[in-house]
């Protein structure tokens, strides 16, 4: 099943996209996915709640495997802060919390082979680790929402 083929939002693109999040339960076939990480993040980007809740499920597991780490990070999203917003929706907000915190907690637990200077300014590395300035601001205001796990999520984050 080729989601990138399939028509934006269609009922084919989130079938596609439910294969994936089981197929990438487990590490088995993150390996055949990486090329893929560019659409999802453009599926990301351009996609409804219910493609955008899909696509995060794929990129949480995806994020949970230090293996995908370098590939996630080095991917270009310029619009990714937005996911991280008050007013977004929740399962949106959760899930994109859980896949920077996953990141996260993969790039600390790097022996220091991470060279910052193979990512560029549009990257996920420089917006979550690098310039994380408005990241942190994101994460500050999201202290205050009004949802438990939320504030869970946003906690786990600031402490690795």
């Amino acid at each position: 099943m080729n989601v990138e083929s399939a028509p934006l939002n269609s009922d084919l693109q989130l079938a596609g996209l439910r294969l994936l999040t089981n197929m990438s339960v487990t590490s088995n076939y993150h390996h055949k996915m990486l090329n893929s990480i560019p659409c999802f993040l453009h599926l990301l980007s351009e996609g409804t709640e219910r493609t955008q809740i899909q696509v995060l499920k794929v990129l949480v597991n995806l994020s949970a495997n230090p293996a995908t780490t370098r590939h996630l990070l080095r991917a270009e999203v310029p619009s990714l802060l937005l996911l991280f917003d008050n007013c977004i929706n929740r399962d949106i907000l959760l899930r994109s919390l859980a896949f920077a915190a996953n990141l996260k907690k993969n790039v600390n637990n790097e022996d220091g082979t991470m060279i910052q200077d193979q990512y560029s300014k549009d990257s996920i590395f420089f917006t979550l680790c690098r310039d994380s300035t408005p990241f942190a601001q994101k994460l500050a205001s999201l202290l205050h929402h009004p949802d438990r796990e939320v504030k869970e999520q946003v906690v786990r984050i600031l402490t690795q």
